[in-house]
C-alpha cells in the first residue's frame, strides 16, 4: 500500500504583490521522507516555502498537508498543523541567549513543563548549542546559528520542517551535522522539504529521496534524488 504524501502541492501560482513568481508548481513530499528543491537565485525557492508556511498567499492552485487544503491559511494555523519554516536568515532574537530563544519560539504554548522539556531534549540532541546556552544568538558563528534556528523551528514539534538554504557559506563539518541530523530527523517520521541553490546541490542531495530543479518559477525536473545526482556526476 502506498502511502498519500504529506505534503502535496499542485499546479501553484504565487508571488509578491501582482508579480507571479511560481508558475503551475507541483511536488510532493512524502512522510518520513526528505525532498529537495534546486535551484539559481530567483528561481523561487524562498517563494515556494513562505506560501506553504502561509507567509505568503498563493494565488491558484492547491496546497495541501495531511490531506487538508491549507493554501487560504494563516501562518499561525499552519505552524499548529505541524508544519516549521527556517528562513534563510534565521530570524533570530540576536539579543536573547540560546536557550531564551528556543523558549521564545513557543512563548503562546502554556505548558511550560513540556516547552523546557523539550528544550532539554533538544540540548541533548545539540551538544554545541548546550555548551554555548547562556551566550547572545548574536555572538554564534553563523553554522551554529543555523543549528540554532533549526533547534527552533523543531521547538513547535512540526512533523514538517522547511529549511531556505541550510548550507550556504557553512564550513564541511556543519554541513555534514546538518544532513546527519535531516537523516535522523526522518528516522523519526518527521519530514524535511530544502530548499538550496543548485551549486550546493550535491551536499544536500545526500539526505534526499526526491528532488525537484526550479527554473524561473517552473518545474524543470521531478524525480528521485539519486537520478538527479547521476544526472551531476554524468
Amino acid at each position: 500500500m502506498i502511502c498519500p504524501p504529506l505534503l502535496h502541492i499542485e499546479a501553484l501560482t504565487a508571488g509578491h504583490g501582482k508579480q507571479d513568481v511560481l508558475d503551475d508548481v507541483s511536488l510532493s513530499v512524502a512522510p518520513g521522507t526528505t525532498a529537495c528543491v534546486l535551484g539559481p537565485a530567483g528561481a523561487g525557492k524562498t517563494t515556494l516555502l513562505m506560501t506553504v508556511a502561509g507567509l505568503l498567499r498563493g494565488k491558484s492552485g492547491s496546497i495541501r498537508f495531511a490531506g487538508e487544503e491549507i493554501r487560504r491559511k494563516r501562518a499561525n494555523e499552519i505552524v499548529a498543523r505541524g508544519i516549521a519554516y527556517v528562513p534563510h536568515n534565521r530570524l533570530l532574537c540576536r539579543n536573547l541567549s540560546v536557550r531564551d530563544n528556543l523558549l521564545a519560539a513557543v512563548w503562546r504554548e502554556p505548558d511550560r513543563s513540556r516547552v523546557e522539556a523539550d528544550a532539554t531534549q533538544l540540548f541533548a540532541r545539540f551538544p554545541r548549542l548546550k555548551a554555548l546556552a547562556t551566550q547572545r544568538a548574536s555572538t554564534l558563528s553563523s553554522g551554529e546559528q543555523q543549528l540554532l534556528g533549526i533547534a527552533r523551528a523543531l521547538m513547535s514539534r512540526p512533523s514538517l520542517l522547511l529549511i531556505d538554504e541550510p548550507i550556504a557559506g557553512l564550513p564541511p563539518e556543519i554541513v555534514d551535522d546538518i544532513v546527519e541530523l535531516v537523516e535522523q530527523l526522518n528516522r523519526q517520521d518527521i519530514s524535511v522539504l530544502i530548499a538550496e541553490k543548485r551549486d550546493n546541490g550535491h551536499k544536500v542531495l545526500r539526505a534526499a529521496k526526491y528532488a525537484y530543479l526550479l527554473e524561473e518559477g517552473r518545474i524543470a525536473f521531478a524525480g528521485e534524488a539519486k537520478a538527479l545526482r547521476a544526472r551531476a556526476v554524468a
